[in-house]
């Protein structure tokens, strides 16, 4: 992990000069930063089908979108007004008793693993709910790698009951495009199915937050989660969020390998994270790991100095906090752009924002 974590720093820390009319926008940015919005992301994980280890899902968003177009991330975006509903279905543990160091505001928690839900079922057609009638074992669930699905699954492998996202029940592809469009809400949607939310099918991983110097800046909270079962994500573009029209299952370190060799692109908070999940060997591993990571927030820093900018990760710095510099021209030079996390691109933080892309929510 600590090799892909200098291949990260290569890529997105170098220095970069910047015009008289970029300085200007960041001095102005630094006296009066915007606030961060709330965004939730998450990354579905599943068991390798051949082999050992684990795959994480990601989306490419379509390279016509003006923040990110062509990177892979994972499924997310902003928190909506409409995921703090009280009446919005709930099962199982309360957000506080599932996840303690998710924020400090109850009804803030609760909006946020909402709009994880919501924002995963709409870019990619994964719901993470259950039965109303579920049963929840005492203490919650217990990390295994294979949630319960929204919905019973036959001994052929169809859907029955409800029925389950993903598998090519055209009323799912609807209610998807529905909440998709906020021609329904989750609540409504969940509702109508007979489902409910419930927390521990999520655990917290990280949190990202835009640099200061961002002009839209994002709090973003990465969840992971294991595909549900009898769930397939989308595969075809008509399956997918109008914002992606691509996507894979890869091994984190897959993906870490193809991303040094700039065959994929992605924003720093995504390859952070995938660099963290290539360390554990199946899913119900990491779930267990999520469990007890610290939840501070990370916030990565744009520094400009003498013409130049460079993007830090303090997360990373030794203790007297000196920052290093690549060499310019060193292998994976970020693009011209700025550091951020973009909404419904929950994948994280894009190059600086010194050439004027606008920042967004870390995915």
């Amino acid at each position: 992990m600590a090799d892909h974590q200098a291949a990260i720093v290569a890529r997105f820390g170098a220095s970069r000069r910047m015009e008289p009319e970029e300085e200007l926008r960041l001095a102005r940015l630094a006296a009066n930063p915007a606030p961060a919005r709330d965004a939730a992301t998450v990354v579905l994980l599943r068991d390798a089908p051949v082999g050992s280890g684990i795959e994480a899902y990601l989306l490419r968003r379509t390279r016509a979108m003006s923040f990110a177009g062509g990177m892979h991330v994972f499924p997310g975006g902003r928190v909506d007004p409409s995921d703090a509903a009280e009446d919005l279905p709930w099962v199982g543990p309360s957000v506080e008793e599932a996840m303690p160091g998710l924020d400090d505001d109850p009804a803030r928690a609760r909006a946020l693993v909402c709009a994880a839900v919501r924002e995963t079922f709409e870019e990619c057609g994964v719901l993470l709910a259950v039965p109303t009638g579920t049963s929840v074992p005492a203490g919650g669930a217990t990390p295994t790698g294979r949630n319960v699905p929204a919905g019973r699954v036959d001994a052929a492998g169809g859907a029955a009951g409800t029925g389950d996202p993903g598998t090519g029940d055209p009323g799912w592809a609807a209610e998807r495009r529905a909440v998709e469009s906020h021609r329904s809400g989750l609540a409504e949607l969940l509702t109508r199915r007979g489902l409910a939310l419930r927390a521990d099918l999520l655990a917290p991983w990280t949190r990202w937050i835009a640099p200061e110097l961002e002009p839209r800046r994002y709090d973003t909270r990465f969840f992971v989660a294991a595909l549900p079962a009898g769930q397939l994500p989308g595969e075809l573009a008509t399956e997918l969020s109008t914002e992606a029209d691509g996507m894979l299952w890869i091994r984190p370190a897959e993906a870490m390998e193809r991303f040094v060799a700039g065959e994929i692109g992605m924003l720093p908070p995504t390859a952070f994270t995938l660099a963290e999940l290539s360390a554990y060997d199946d899913v119900a591993g990491a779930l267990a790991a999520a469990r007890t990571r610290d939840l501070k927030p990370i916030m990565a820093r744009i520094v400009a100095r003498d013409g130049t900018w460079q993007l830090s990760f303090p997360h990373l710095l030794p203790p007297d906090g000196a920052l290093g510099t690549p060499p310019d021209g060193a292998p994976g030079t970020p693009p011209d752009g700025a550091p951020g996390t973009e909404p419904g691109t929950p994948s994280g933080t894009a190059p600086a924002p010194a050439a004027g892309t606008r920042g967004g929510v870390p995915r």
